[in-house]
């Protein structure tokens, strides 16, 4: 099975915009070299057509487009004040050209008002420079062989310098292509599609959901036109998305060991401990059944414990999914006011849902805090009751001690006389028998 590698053109229609009008700009670029011809101050045409295709690629507010209008007309200018060869110095107008293209780019909705949506980022700067730079140099000595061709037939000046400028600028505006190849996609849609196969169950769900509406609300975002309060709730949009993509995030992996099967297998698990340590004989055996079926037991708490804070964080991820929908259905209802209202309006749905994530936040925190100490307390006093309970057992199962024996004196035995005939006596003298 074979695959196909596919490069994507991505925002297509900014590409074809920019090609276009740098067309019509380098037409014009031509003109007026012809005119400082004839005025005896000849100008580069190429300079003026690189500067032209910069100048027709401008966006953004009225501040950044002045900056950049400026970037567009000054900075290739500063190569043919080095004294370069002719392709060198075209080649670096082209590069600086290509760039401000590229930063025209991010301007124009604003770099934090982008909502889900994909821009370029440090490599497509460099890509589009050399681009623009190598293409730029392809276009001058195009514009050269056709000028020479066209006076070769008595081609009117003016039309030739037109040409000649188009080309330039049209080979010149085609090296932008490179910004519009393998965008960089939304940081904060990123992080979401990396979060989402790690989730599953009601997480990936609301999580699902939250991007959804995020991609959504970038859509009616970027159908405004640019101004402050634009770019404030654009902040405030995905604060709350990147929040519950953060909060979804805690519980990746573990939403998975916490279904209902769990609970049944460590209750039976215990139950047949239990049962066998009923049945046990030897004592030793016995007690380490008991102390098995006691620490799954514990087991069991702490799973009953993970469910409860599961559904506080469900409910808080539940929380930050309706404040993306109420900013949805209040972008689709600014799109119809006028512009002085719309900003007021953004201005404040932003504070509100600000406002709104704070306090809930804020709640969440203060039940958290609350819900955690009470099951400090109770654990410390389980704590304690067990090492209480143990006290007792192992006061109960120490032997009785014994007193010890009160040392006697030894008594001298007295030897009984059963036979006095047998005893030696002393004989009565004679005259006291006589007596």
């Amino acid at each position: 099975m074979s695959s196909t590698a596919v490069v994507q053109l991505q925002q297509r229609d900014v590409f074809e915009r920019n090609v276009t009008r740098s067309l019509l700009a380098g037409a014009g670029a031509g003109a007026v070299a012809w005119l400082t011809t004839r005025l005896h101050v000849p100008v580069p045409i190429a300079f003026l057509s690189i500067a032209a295709m910069g100048l027709a690629c401008v966006r953004g507010d009225k501040i950044d487009r002045l900056l950049l209008m400026g970037a567009a007309v000054l900075l290739p200018a500063v190569p043919w004040l080095f004294g370069l060869t002719q392709g060198w110095t075209v080649a670096l107008a082209g590069a600086v050209a290509g760039a401000v293209v590229v930063k025209s780019r991010l301007t124009e909705y604003g770099e934090e008002g982008s909502v889900g949506t994909s821009r370029p980022g440090v490599g497509h700067y460099i890509a589009t420079a050399g681009a623009t730079a190598g293409l730029a140099v392809a276009g001058l000595k195009v514009a050269e062989i056709l000028s020479l061709r066209m006076t070769d037939v008595h081609t009117p000046m003016l039309l030739n310098a037109a040409v000649s400028g188009t080309i330039i600028a049209l080979f010149a505006g085609l090296g932008s292509l490179a910004s519009h190849v393998a965008l960089n996609s939304d940081p904060v849609e990123a992080r979401g599609d990396e979060v989402l196969p790690q989730l599953d169950g009601e997480f990936a769900d609301q999580l699902t959901k939250a991007l959804g509406l995020y991609r959504q609300s970038g859509k009616q975002l970027a159908a405004l036109p640019r101004e402050p309060a634009r770019e404030e709730l654009a902040r405030t949009v995905g604060k709350l998305t990147k929040d519950a993509i953060e909060l979804a995030a805690e519980w990746a992996g573990v939403e998975s060991q916490l279904h209902e099967d769990a609970h049944r297998d460590l209750e039976k698990e215990i139950g047949e401990l239990t049962e066998s340590a009923r049945k046990a004989r030897d004592v030793v055996a016995k007690k380490q059944l008991e102390l098995a079926a006691s620490s799954l037991k514990e087991e069991l708490e702490r799973l009953g414990e993970m469910k409860l804070k599961r559904e506080r964080v469900l409910a808080k991820l539940k929380s930050q999914v309706a404040l993306l929908e109420r900013a949805r259905v209040a972008l689709i209802g600014m799109r119809s006011s006028h512009a002085t209202v719309r900003a007021a309006e953004m201005s404040a749905v932003a504070r509100k849902l600000n406002a709104l994530a704070t306090s809930q936040a804020d709640e969440a925190k203060l039940a958290h805090a609350v819900a955690t100490n009470a099951e400090i307390a109770a654990l410390e006093a389980q704590h304690a009751d067990s090492v209480t309970a143990k006290q007792v057992s192992s006061t109960k199962e120490q032997p009785a001690v014994e007193p010890a024996p009160v040392a006697t004196e030894p008594q001298q035995a007295v030897v009984p006389v059963t036979d006095l005939s047998a005893t030696d006596v002393m004989p009565m003298p004679d005259k006291l028998k006589s007596n």
